[in-house]
């Protein structure tokens, strides 16, 4: 179970009430952030990890397949980010249920908002070829609520010491 915190404006588009109950997590990476960006030559959604700041980008098409889309997408991200295939799998089906909900964090929206500024003008820029690249330079931003740390390796760091404590190796 994971749930897309979304902004007012994008819970309007998606037809879900702002009121809208959400259940904890049971996924690594927690629940995510997604704010909605009108931008030319398509709408994407950005969608913000709640523990780590990761960002992945959703075209805005089709709301009904919103939820796959998302979770394709974040699992591709992983992948491009090395995290073993026995974990991406693990996360991929925890996140088979998805709830759509109100945002919680002052701090995290505000990152949100951060990032999506910034990916105004990226979009612009010559050199990011997809929104994969895109996604990947978006992982190299630093933000105080992280401690500094770059919200690639933060996840990294996330699966690493989830897969030792379900092995039962102690982790410092």
């Amino acid at each position: 179970m994971v749930t897309l915190r979304c902004t007012q404006k994008l819970l309007r588009r998606l037809g879900v009430p702002a009121t809208a109950g959400t259940s904890p997590p049971t996924t690594v990476l927690g629940d995510w952030y997604a704010s909605i960006l009108h931008t030319r030559p398509h709408q994407l959604i950005v969608c913000m990890n709640e523990r780590t700041l990761l960002v992945v980008l959703v075209p805005a098409r089709e709301s009904k397949s919103l939820g796959a889309r998302f979770r394709d997408t974040v699992i591709a991200q992983l992948r491009r980010l090395g995290v073993p295939p026995a974990a991406i799998e693990a996360e991929s089906h925890a996140m088979s249920e998805l709830a759509f909900g109100p945002t919680a964090s002052r701090s995290v929206l505000g990152c949100l908002r951060e990032a999506t500024f910034a990916l105004s003008y990226e979009l612009e820029r010559p050199e990011h070829s997809s929104l994969a690249d895109i996604e990947d330079f978006l992982g190299e931003n630093i933000y105080s609520t992280t401690k500094y740390l770059y919200p690639r390796e933060l996840t990294i760091e996330l699966f690493r010491a989830a897969t030792a404590n379900a092995s039962g190796v102690r982790v410092h």
